[in-house]
């Protein structure tokens, strides 16, 4: 317990807002007792949605932080705009993809791709509350190298059982069979004319996404966000370097998102778990911080 105050209290979210986030904790505290899930607003003005009543990671953090949940989010205040398309590849219950519905506006486009069933009725549901969105496209499918059909492990990450991944680390006991799709046949099958970001979070399976993805990488050098998880693919088949690879080999620059909005170039892979930013020098550029 000490240990999850210590992270809460350490959080950006928490010290950008630290009494609002008490206050939620407070009403959050209530919502568990009750078995109450209220709708709430991702970013002022924002999408809205909900999150399962209870102390998982991803509620709480969703909850109390809002759209500082994960620092990436705020970063797609300077790579996505309107009219552009935004690909949410491993979406969960929606935090990118609301955060980057009303950025996009409705003469663009968000494909939010999540094959986990208990995370995509979610995204759904937090869709149904948001009726504007009209312009975000789900898929319920996992983003690979092929089309066809595969296991989603269900990986256990610390307390949040919403981790799905195609790649076992060894440790996962559960899962699920799931259609198969790759982004480059979302781009033909929606007739996408451009891809502005894509965000990657699909546990260490980025490698078979990266490849899936080749055609649309080429031809429009989208910004992409991805996650580095060191510790899923230490127990998988898959380099811990290969994702980092494959974009390196198609002529992309890789960033960390710092305090301020800052980024600061990276030139190995970091051990461990994090997100990077993958920026192509012929591909769109993000709006300068501030």
């Amino acid at each position: 317990m000490l240990r999850r105050i210590a992270k809460l209290v350490g959080h950006p979210g928490f010290r950008a807002n630290p009494i609002a986030v008490i206050w939620r904790g407070m009403v959050w505290a209530l919502c568990v007792l009750f078995k109450r899930s209220p709708a709430f607003a991702l970013s002022p003005g924002g999408g809205l949605m909900r999150v399962p009543p209870d102390l998982r990671y991803t509620s709480v953090t969703a909850y109390l932080m809002r759209d500082w949940a994960e620092p990436e989010l705020h970063f797609l205040d300077r790579v996505v705009r309107r009219g552009d398309v935004f690909i949410d590849a491993g979406a969960n219950v929606g935090l990118y993809t609301l955060r980057g519905a009303p950025l996009v506006g409705p003469a663009g486009a968000v494909v939010s791709i999540e094959p986990g069933k208990v995370a995509a009725d979610q995204l759904e549901a937090n869709l149904a509350l948001n009726p504007g969105f009209k312009h975000v496209r789900v898929v319920r499918k996992a983003a690979s190298d092929v089309p066809g059909t595969a296991v989603l492990h269900h990986i256990q990450l610390g307390d949040d059982p919403q981790a799905f991944s195609l790649l076992s680390d060894g440790r996962a006991t559960e899962g699920e069979t799931v259609e198969v799709t790759t982004v480059d046949a979302l781009v033909e099958q929606f007739a996408l004319p451009r891809v502005d970001c894509i965000k990657m979070d699909v546990e260490g399976a980025e490698p078979l996404l990266i490849a899936g993805a080749r055609s649309t990488i080429e031809r429009f050098h989208p910004i992409i966000l991805f996650e580095i998880n060191t510790i899923v693919l230490s127990g998988s088949a898959v380099e811990a370097n290969a994702a980092y690879d494959a974009l390196a080999a198609h002529g992309y620059k890789f960033f960390s998102y710092g305090p301020g909005g800052r980024l600061d170039p990276v030139t190995t892979l970091p051990e461990g778990w994090g997100n990077l930013v993958a920026i192509h020098p012929a591909g769109p550029q993000p709006v300068k911080a501030g």
